[in-house]
């Protein structure tokens, strides 16, 4: 892998894991006419992107959207930070938008678990995780530990598809330590119960903000 991307990579990382310590909801209804943020190019902690449609949300999950392209009729899902409302003079309009999902506190989903490599400086694993309605350029690293206490199931799916004996043992120690702390602990210590809906859970972790587990299609 190139130097600047795994720079980058290192950025992204370190930027998901400056986090509001709650979670704005989405404004946005189905029927809502938008503009998507396309990301173009990165540079540093600056994400280059141009305001495009108009779109019509078409369909509501919990933290993104399907939306549809008024001329082209072409549908997409797109997280709601990557929305605004639609206003003409905002059409093609480039703008740089610093620290644009970190700094918002946003709920993510994942949408797959793409490589992982080994952190001689954590002495753990970082995974490649690319997030539902983001764009590849904005795929981040993320602790093999942080992963197990949201997403265990997930997390050891991935594992055990990669066929790496040190890397799944690693996994399954880090889910069983999860599994064995939780049965433990008292039950006033637990958040209050996670809403149920038709989208995603919420889980409040040290990096990302991602759904769990139960509320993945797995």
């Amino acid at each position: 892998m190139h130097k600047p991307m795994i720079n980058a990579r290192a950025q992204q990382t370190e930027r998901n894991q400056r986090r509001h310590q709650h979670a704005k909801k989405p404004n946005f209804d189905v029927g809502d006419y938008v503009l998507r943020s396309r990301v173009d190019s990165k540079h540093q902690d600056k994400l280059l992107v141009t305001w495009i449609g108009p779109y019509q949300i078409t369909r509501a999950d919990s933290h993104s959207f399907t939306v549809r392209h008024l001329v082209t009729g072409e549908g997409t899902d797109v997280h709601s930070s990557r929305l605004k409302f639609y206003a003409d003079s905002s059409l093609q309009i480039s703008e740089e938008i610093r620290e644009h999902v970190a700094a918002q506190g946003q709920i993510l989903a994942i949408n797959e678990l793409l490589d992982y490599t080994w952190n001689s400086v954590k002495k753990g694993y970082d995974v490649l995780v690319s997030w539902k309605g983001l764009e590849p350029i904005e795929d981040s690293n993320e602790t093999a530990k942080s992963l197990a206490k949201g997403v265990p199931a997930l997390l050891r799916q991935f594992a055990e598809r990669c066929d790496d004996t040190c890397f799944e043992r690693h996994v399954i120690a880090l889910t069983k330590q999860r599994s064995t702390a939780d049965a433990h602990r008292p039950i006033d210590m637990f958040h209050a119960p996670r809403p149920r809906n038709s989208g995603n859970g919420k889980a409040i972790l040290p990096q990302r903000k991602f759904a769990q587990d139960e509320d993945l299609d797995i």
